[in-house]
């Protein structure tokens, strides 16, 4: 049965009422921060909110209530922080900014978003991993896509930020996405900045843009992950068991039972190879990594239509939805970055990610290799992330039309019809 929150009576915004609602509400946001929601039981949210375990019964009905009410809480909170950017913005020229400044003011909402109200951000990437787990979970992540797109349809037609709200939407949600993961803080902001700028330039005016930033970073976190991991990991089949559970279903399904009877061999086989369920983890996260960022074969970017037009229809359709398999495994691998700096040699490589299958992608839509850079692959990844969580339950004919949108730019061809 879907969870409705709003259709519960002790369901409300406002969490003043009662000391121990909110007590279970604010661990609850806490806890998205360190755990998976599946990860995430009664006994553990009463034991961080020093309640009874019947507290949330009585208060919620279930669990599961707990979660509706605290990703309501979480909207209205995001809906406020909204209405003052928009108060902030309205009266100031944006229009008028060159693209530069708007870029620079672009980034800054991604890291404000992501770092001032961090908490908020994460119960919005919660909702939507939630709801591809379990699809009667969707509503919370309708909600927030809903949310989104208001906020930027608004912010381009009253404040004039840009003239495809669409393209802006998309970036955001990848690009804010990839951010949550910190590495070093004053590098993270300058890639961000340098991948703004490409963004925007590379709308206004077919260009090659600048990828300075990103290829010393890259660099950099490279050699930070061969000194902490050593060189190119010999995985095994159970690494590949876990990498694919952990992609396909979640770190909540990624247990050593699961992987051995994945894997076709004896729990005793697993539980020796890892040895510690935070080892298991690390090394699926590895494997999906360095599994995914090897140079793609010729036959990989040869499936794809020639024809521009025909290859933005060819990435629209096999990203909408959300359920792409390599973009569920890097949102996976993002999310549980995000919670903590456990990996953080993995976290850099990962915010700073050679894209190869991106770049071939990207080649594809221009018609061209002359204006691939490494900075516009990582705009046209964050887009294409952003489209796949946000056509996640979104009717199709609406999904095609929004990929149509934000893709269009990327084909030269349609922005200069001959």
């Amino acid at each position: 049965m879907a969870i409705n929150a709003k259709d519960s009576s002790f369901i409300r915004r406002e969490t003043t009422a009662n000391d121990t609602q909110s007590r279970l509400i604010r661990t609850l946001c806490k806890l998205w921060g360190e755990h998976s929601q599946a990860e995430i039981s009664v006994r553990m949210v009463a034991r961080e909110a020093e309640a009874s375990v019947s507290a949330i019964d009585y208060h919620f009905g279930s669990l599961e209530q707990l979660f509706a009410h605290a990703q309501n809480v979480a909207l209205q909170r995001a809906s406020d922080w909204m209405d003052g950017v928009f108060n902030e913005l309205r009266d100031y020229p944006l229009a008028d900014l060159p693209l530069t400044a708007r870029a620079s003011l672009l980034a800054a909402l991604i890291e404000q978003w992501t770092g001032e109200q961090r908490p908020l951000a994460l119960a919005w990437r919660e909702a939507h991993a939630a709801a591809l787990a379990q699809p009667d979970h969707f509503g919370p992540h309708l909600e927030w896509t809903a949310l989104w797109r208001r906020f930027w349809t608004r912010l381009c037609s009253e404040c004039r930020f840009g003239d495809n709200p669409e393209l802006l939407w998309l970036f955001f949600d990848g690009e804010a996405s990839q951010h949550l993961i910190r590495w070093h803080s004053l590098l993270d902001r300058a890639l961000l900045d340098e991948t703004a700028l490409a963004l925007l330039q590379f709308a206004y005016a077919p260009c090659r843009p600048s990828s300075a930033v990103r290829i010393g970073y890259q660099d950099l976190a490279e050699r930070d992950y061969r000194l902490v991991f050593g060189a190119k990991e010999e995985f095994t089949p159970i690494d590949d068991a876990a990498a694919a559970l952990l992609s396909e279903s979640g770190l909540a399904s990624l247990t050593f039972r699961s992987v051995a009877h994945r894997a076709r061999t004896t729990l005793g086989a697993v539980s020796y190879h890892f040895g510690s369920k935070s080892k298991m983890l690390r090394l699926a996260l590895q494997r999906i990594y360095e599994g995914n960022s090897g140079k793609p074969t010729l036959e990989q970017i040869d499936a794809m239509p020639s024809d521009p037009r025909e290859a933005k229809q060819s990435v629209i359709h096999s990203v909408i939805g959300g359920t792409n398999p390599l973009l569920r495994a890097l949102d996976e691998i993002i999310l549980n970055l995000s919670r903590g700096e456990s990996d953080k040699a993995l976290g850099g490589v990962i915010r700073g990610f050679r894209d190869p299958v991106g770049e071939g992608v990207l080649r594809k839509l221009l018609g061209t290799a002359e204006l691939v850079s490494p900075a516009l692959v990582a705009v046209l990844s964050s887009v294409i992330r952003g489209f796949g969580h946000c056509s996640a339950g979104m009717a199709r004919e609406d999904a095609v039309a929004l990929g149509d949108k934000a893709f269009g730019v990327f084909v030269i061809e349609e922005r200069n019809p001959a």
